[in-house]
């Protein structure tokens, strides 16, 4: 019975060895099948790649290296390409394109065959040392290669984390593993899971402490670190597409998707929510809710919060500074990321208005030379990382939902945007004065950009899609409706609110990007707020008037104030440039409309609004202002500015049309103001602004075929025209007194 006993034992063991030998073997079957889906993918890239390079007139050697081929060429091109070096500047940016696209692909390759080795060596050891064997198989063991690298990259982050000085290998293997799995979510959730909410701040805060004050030689590698954990945390963290049905649909499905902002989405958004795969989206946001509010450790003793040690940060700050460093974030976590931040700062919601404020200020114009690398308001930061997910801003701020009026006018009326304690102080009546809390200089920065991405649906200085830049969503129009009857409208007589001067820009951007409706509300003479109006193409429901103030608070910037006038003036350059040789000569029968004396009523009213908003801002800013403000600079140079390249017509036809509007004679309007009256400058405007405009219709008369005879003939036709835009020119002049606030 002792032997029985004994051996039962033994063979329990061995039937337990046995049974992690069958879990390891299966694990190592699902990792080859891994590693061989992984490979073909790649591999079949790279051959596509190759061959599209050669298609493309290269030759690729079987080392990967890309060269122009020329023997496959004429003898007359091969002769050109010897001699013509634009040619040959072409095909050497041609030449380096391909050799980039091969060599990230071989780098791809590089990057999953390491991953795989580092599954391989870890799915065979013991990680068990009580199950009876030292050093036999696996009963812990994964069949997925990603989970490996999650585990071998936690383990270095956690050691970073600690403070622990890592080798220069292990960080390098560390930005692989992030790079190689940037869109991988069981890695990713794997990864973060390890970590947690508190050991991925600490993390971040151990980046950026390296990066910023203990190893800033290094600084671009512990910045490469960062960007790839931003990248995890927005994998880890992605919401999937759904389908018209509601249910989830697959990585890259091609099939239609519901939209951020639509009933049918929040629903749908809902439901996932109560599935296993939103259990860590979940668990995310539920651990940052307490985790967001706790203070954490920083060497950087620069980020000093009132009332604590230096060198102390909020989780949210940090956070929120690890996701500026990039990343795709999906719109709804946003969302709710967004909403938890302002949970612990709005009063109303119970929190704490100072939950942010630091000692000093904390821009990258401040004295102690941050760099403005750290988001000390969390909101405000977290506000500009939306705007690179212009669906999400939109939806965010779209007034249609009561949710979106409410984001708004808390960021416009109720929030405290002073996050900097002012400890300053001044001598009065022999005493000192505390100074209160201010604004950081790069207050409004994040929901300037957010609202512009919300407005126009184009990320902020992304390269601009001529197609679609003109023409926005019902949303997108409503967003700007609720913007500009805010702030030139309610803003100011309800609340005094002109806009915060980092938001100018933005704003200006956004205006750029309706130029047919803002150019129909300027230059009609209708009530576009009236249902039984509506502007083309967008349908905008907007008063003369609350246009006209709002782009007057726009143009206290003297770079915003020219990218409305040059779109606008672009525009009237394509209205001018659409009249025909029988526009200008005849006129129409009765009861017909004369198409030439619109075009000239409508081009007048326009820009003479818009030189009556120029002269009030001049004369209220006067001369150290205007240099302040850039406004000496603004027509300085000759350049076509604008982002308006989504204008139906912009091409080299009106070229010198929009030269006239915006170029050298607009330059001339902002000569010699100093120290003139508003009436002095006024007079001004109507001796050098008009003459722009009879210039840009005569000019277009002479390139449809008008001649200078035909010009004072045909019974004065071409008078009346001009007539026309110098009456509408002085109307516009007039026209914004009232709006701006002008008397008598």
């Amino acid at each position: 019975g002792l032997a029985a006993n004994t051996a039962n034992r033994r063979f329990d063991t061995t039937l337990n060895e046995y049974q992690n030998a069958q879990t390891e073997a299966k694990a190592i079957a699902s990792l080859l099948r891994d590693a061989h889906t992984q490979f073909t993918d790649l591999r079949g890239k790279l051959k596509t790649a190759r061959q599209e390079a050669i298609d493309a007139g290269m030759k690729v050697s079987e080392q990967g290296r890309v060269s122009f081929d020329t023997q496959r060429l004429s003898e007359g091109t091969r002769t050109a390409y010897h001699h013509d070096p634009d040619y040959q500047e072409s095909v050497r940016k041609s030449v380096r394109s391909w050799q980039d696209r091969i060599d990230q692909l071989v780098k791809d390759t590089t990057d999953a065959d390491k991953g795989v080795e580092i599954a391989f060596n870890a799915v065979v050891i013991d990680t068990d040392p009580l199950d009876g064997t030292l050093n036999g198989f696996n009963g812990q063991a994964k069949g997925d290669i990603e989970q490996y690298e999650a585990k071998n990259a936690e383990d270095i982050a956690t050691r970073l984390a600690g403070g622990e000085k890592i080798p220069a290998a292990q960080l390098a293997e560390l930005d692989r593993a992030f790079r190689d799995n940037a869109d991988n979510k069981v890695f990713s959730q794997t990864f973060l899971n390890g970590l947690g909410t508190n050991g991925t701040i600490k993390l971040t805060n151990r980046l950026n402490d390296l990066a910023y004050f203990d190893a800033k030689d290094d600084k671009k590698s512990y910045l490469g670190l960062q960007k790839g954990l931003a990248e995890t945390l927005a994998s880890a963290t992605r919401v999937p597409a759904f389908g018209l049905d509601g249910k989830p649909l697959p990585p890259d499905s091609k099939r239609e998707q519901l939209r951020i902002g639509t009933k049918e989405y929040a629903d749908a958004h809902k439901r996932w929510k109560k599935t296993a795969d939103a259990e860590f989206y979940n668990n995310w946001l539920s651990a940052m809710k307490n985790a967001g509010i706790k203070e954490y450790d920083l060497a950087a003793t620069d980020v000093h919060r009132v009332g604590a040690e230096s060198g102390k940060a909020l989780g949210y700050q940090s956070i929120v500074t690890l996701m500026q460093r990039g990343g795709d974030y999906s719109g709804a976590f946003l969302h709710e990321l967004a909403d938890d931040i302002r949970a612990a700062e709005d009063p109303a919601l119970g929190g704490n208005k100072d939950v942010w404020d630091l000692s000093h200020k904390f821009d990258a114009s401040a004295p102690n030379k941050t760099e403005g690398w750290f988001a000390n308001d969390p909101l405000d930061g977290l506000l500009g990382v939306m705007s690179k997910n212009p669906d999400a801003a939109t939806a965010y701020f779209d007034p249609a939902h009561q949710s979106g009026k409410d984001r708004l006018h808390y960021l416009q009326v109720d929030r405290d945007w002073d996050v900097v304690n002012d400890h300053r102080t001044s001598m009065k009546d022999g005493g000192l004065v505390y100074r209160g809390d201010v604004e950081d200089a790069d207050s409004h920065r994040g929901f300037g950009a957010a609202l512009e991405a919300a407005m126009t649906g184009v990320v902020p200085g992304s390269d601009l899609d001529p197609e679609s830049y003109s023409q926005h969503s019902p949303a997108e129009s409503r967003v700007l409706e609720e913007v500009v009857n805010f702030y030139g409208e309610a803003g100011i007589e309800d609340h005094g609110s002109a806009i915060p001067q980092n938001m100018r820009q933005n704003f200006a951007n956004a205006v750029a990007s309706y130029p047919s409706d803002i150019y129909q509300v300027l230059g009609k003479d209708v009530d576009f707020s009236d249902p039984d109006y509506s502007t083309d193409p967008n349908d905008l429901d907007l008063k003369e008037t609350s246009l006209i103030r709002f782009l007057r608070e726009v143009s206290e910037d003297g770079g915003a104030y020219r990218t409305v006038h040059d779109s606008q003036v672009s525009f009237a350059a394509t209205e001018i440039g659409g009249l025909t040789k029988e526009d200008l000569l005849s006129r129409p029968g009765e009861g017909q409309a004369d198409k030439a004396k619109g075009v000239a009523q409508e081009a007048g009213y326009v820009m003479g609004t818009l030189d009556q908003i120029r002269a009030d801002v001049l004369i209220d800013q006067r001369d150290s202002e205007i240099g302040a403000n850039n406004w000496n600079k603004v027509y300085k140079y000759h350049v076509y500015g604008a982002p308006v390249t989504g204008l139906p017509v912009i091409g080299d036809t009106f070229q010198r049309l929009i030269d006239i509007g915006t170029g050298k004679e607009a330059e001339a309007l902002n000569n010699e103001v100093s120290n003139r009256t508003r009436e002095e400058l006024i007079n001004h405007y109507e001796e050098k602004g008009h003459p722009r405009l009879q210039n840009m219709i005569n000019e277009h008369a002479q390139h449809v075929g008008v001649s200078s005879t035909q010009t004072t003939e045909t019974g004065g036709r071409m008078m009346e025209v001009n007539a026309t835009a110098r009456s509408a020119y002085y109307h516009g002049l007039g026209a914004t007194r009232g709006a701006t606030g002008e008397q008598g």
